[in-house]
């Protein structure tokens, strides 16, 4: 395996794999040779979606803020499966950040087909009569106006590249308009599906396919990162869900692998919902 070694510009660090001569086949065989970038890949659905595509033969782009063991665990894995993986670390509510994220990415991976905005957060599960501002502001920074200009970035690889694919990890409360405690992230996520729709129009015409992902209630344990919510919480709302139970991350990568192989080449504008029925 490969070692970690500072990489220039600061702040990107890279993970090279050799291929293994016993590496096992592809799980998703449309998905073998493309570059792809996944935020918030250091635990949850980004994880999985990372191990997902790296497993399948992409490259991928690590990008994680504080989870650097989960990020250095995903690329041990696609290391194991004979992949090649990068670790890129920072916080996407900084400009200087989310400004370099895709060209640090290209400068190694020799450029970009496939853009997965998975990074969220849920700066406060406060009642909005409550609700801070600083709250709001950090919700949407990283939930709608990180994912914008990331896609604005990789805009122009993805023309050169003949055409790619962006898949914005969107959620289920969009759907049924949220709670008291959770409008700021509804309403950002709502915010990213309007911006998921309007860019399909525009990438149409040259092969740039853009969709998002309602993802209900996931075993991501992003609820155990959120201020104000708790463990008895989180059981009472996977009671409610039809199915029974919450979903895992395994399931939403794998919507993800589909849309961004060639066999999702016809999909685009969509909003999906992988929610047990919610």
């Amino acid at each position: 395996m490969g070692g970690y070694r500072p990489y220039t510009p600061p702040g990107l660090w890279r993970v090279e794999f050799g291929m293994n001569s016993e590496q096992p086949s592809s799980v998703w065989p449309g998905l073998k040779g493309r570059r792809v970038l996944v935020t918030g890949a250091g635990s949850g659905i980004g994880r999985a979606v990372a191990l997902a595509l790296g497993r399948s033969g992409a490259s991928v782009g690590l990008h994680y803020h504080a989870s650097a063991g989960g990020a250095g665990e995903t690329a041990a894995a696609i290391d194991a499966a004979g992949g090649q993986a990068w670790l890129l670390r920072g916080d996407l509510a900084d400009t200087a950040v989310r400004d370099r994220l895709v060209d640090d990415f290209v400068a190694v991976a020799g450029g970009l087909d496939v853009l997965v905005n998975n990074a969220g957060i849920v700066a406060d599960y406060a009642d909005f009569r409550e609700l801070s501002e600083a709250a709001w502001l950090d919700t949407f920074a990283v939930n709608v106006q990180a994912p914008f200009w990331l896609c604005r970035a990789a805009w122009p690889h993805l023309a050169a590249a003949g055409g790619g694919r962006i898949i914005n990890i969107s959620s289920a409360a969009v759907g049924f308009g949220g709670s008291a405690r959770n409008m700021h992230y509804t309403a950002s996520k709502a915010a990213l599906e309007g911006l998921t729709i309007a860019l399909a129009k525009e990438g149409a015409p040259v092969g740039i396919l853009v969709n998002a992902i309602r993802c209900g209630l996931i075993e991501s344990g992003m609820h155990l990162r959120v201020p104000g919510y708790d463990e008895e919480r989180y059981r009472r709302r996977a009671a409610e869900v039809p199915l029974g139970r919450a979903g895992r991350p395994e399931e939403v990568a794998a919507m993800v692998a589909v849309l961004a192989s060639e066999e999702g080449g016809f999909i685009t504008g969509q909003v999906i919902a992988i929610a047990g029925g919610d």
